[in-house]
């Protein structure tokens, strides 16, 4: 998957009336790039799951790669 792909999914994915720094929506976008060639999972899913759990307060790169990961396992 490309990187342009990358930030189409995990756009396409947030909610519209959510803001995030730029920052941020690298961050999503770099975890993205890690867990996709792992898991066998729609891009869609896993990218609402990296936002949900970023919601939910996980805003380090390694920490959201594990819970996202664990999540799969």
């Amino acid at each position: 998957m490309t990187n342009l792909t990358i930030a189409y999914v995990m756009r396409g994915r947030i909610p519209s009336d959510v803001l995030l720094r730029p920052e941020d929506l690298a961050l999503l976008e770099r975890v993205f790039a890690q867990a996709v060639p792992i898991h066998e999972t729609h891009p869609d899913e896993l990218a609402m799951l990296l936002f949900r759990l970023f919601q939910e307060g996980r805003r380090d790169e390694k920490k959201l790669l594990a819970a996202a990961e664990a999540w799969f396992l």
